[in-house]
C-alpha cells in the first residue's frame, strides 16, 4: 500500500484549485485502494508544509471531506479515512478518474509540444515494459 503522503500532491499549472485538487487526490487514492479506511491523513500542519500551501487550504479541503462522511476528524489525534467513506470503488468512478487523468496528460503535453501519437507511442511503450 502506498503512503497517503505519496497519493496527495498538487499541481500549480491545472488551474483546478488546490483545495480540490486535495479532496480529487485522497478520494482517487480511497477509490483505487491505496488509502484505506482507517488510515491517518497527514497533519494540516504537515500537508501544507508538504505541499507548499496555506493551512487553510488545507483546511478546507479536510472540512469538505468531513461533510461528505468520507473522512474523520478526532481533535488532538488527527483525521482518519471512514469506515463508511462513501466512495464507491466502481466502474463509473474509475472512469470518471481515468478521464480527468487523460485531460491532464493531453493538456501537459501539448503545452511541451508532443504530438498525440508521440505520448500513445510512449505510454503504448511503458505499457509492454511491465508486461
Amino acid at each position: 500500500m502506498a503512503d497517503v503522503n505519496d497519493i496527495i500532491s498538487i499541481d500549480g499549472r491545472s488551474g483546478v484549485p488546490f483545495y480540490r485538487q486535495i479532496i480529487d487526490k485522497v478520494l482517487l487514492g480511497i477509490a483505487a485502494g491505496h488509502v484505506r479506511p482507517g488510515d491517518r491523513l497527514p497533519t494540516v500542519r504537515q500537508l501544507a508544509i508538504d505541499l507548499k500551501v496555506n493551512t487553510n487550504t488545507v483546511s478546507r479541503a479536510y472540512r469538505e471531506l468531513e461533510i461528505r462522511g468520507v473522512v474523520n476528524t478526532q481533535r488532538g489525534t488527527g483525521t482518519f479515512v471512514a469506515a463508511e467513506s462513501g466512495v464507491a470503488v466502481d466502474e463509473a468512478t474509475r472512469m470518471e478518474f481515468l478521464e480527468k487523468f487523460c485531460d491532464e496528460l493531453v493538456a501537459d503535453a501539448g503545452k511541451l509540444g508532443f504530438s498525440l501519437q508521440e505520448v500513445v507511442e510512449a505510454l503504448s511503450d511503458r505499457l509492454s515494459d511491465r508486461r
